[in-house]
């Protein structure tokens, strides 16, 4: 696989503002490792659980590892590699999208400004994550493209996916009750 201009225009600069300090770099890339991934995954589906919120929880319980598994099972291994390994797309990139994307569809309920505050937060966490790998060497610039892309994606589809079924389900289940009480609509 071959470098693009842009690729290496970015990696360059990159590389040269951040690659002089390992300890900031092992920081930034930190939060797209699996461990504290998966804690924070867990805490995100756990708060959802607390609020009664099983829908979120399901989106982030299944979101988060699908998204990691498509870039990690599908996609590496299917565009190929390079003498460096499988890097298209980044996982670390993947993963912190995938949470910060799941995040934001879970305020949807929240008051507009804090909701700001928190997406803005969670996607300036990714940005750092993607200048981290890239500042290590780990990846270029298109593979955080590319990570990203699966992360929003994955999610974005999953919550497609699980707000039909549950519709469908609501519906279904409505139909049942009016069925059986001969009654127009449910009580609240």
């Amino acid at each position: 696989m071959e470098t693009s201009w842009v690729d290496a225009a970015v990696n360059a600069k990159v590389v040269a503002g951040l690659g002089g300090h390992p300890l900031l770099l092992a920081i930034l890339v930190w939060p797209g490792e699996p461990v504290p991934l998966t804690a924070i995954a867990a805490a995100l589906a756990l708060a959802c659980v607390l609020r009664r919120r099983y829908e979120g929880a399901a989106l982030v319980a299944i979101s988060a590892p699908l998204a990691t598994a498509v870039t990690e099972l599908a996609l590496k291994p299917l565009i190929g590699g390079t003498s460096w390994g499988n890097p298209f797309p980044s996982g670390h990139v993947t993963n912190v999208v995938a949470l910060a994307t799941a995040l934001t569809v879970l305020l949807a309920r929240v008051p507009r400004r804090l909701r700001l505050v928190l997406a803005f937060t969670a996607f300036l966490m990714t940005g750092a994550v993607a200048l981290g790998v890239i500042g290590a060497q780990m990846h270029h610039f298109s593979d955080t493209i590319g990570g990203a892309a699966v992360g929003v994606g994955t999610v974005l589809l999953t919550a497609l996916i699980l707000d039909l079924l549950l519709s469908t389900r609501h519906r279904q289940s409505l139909h049942h009750y009016r069925s059986n009480t001969g009654e127009g609509e449910p009580p609240t």
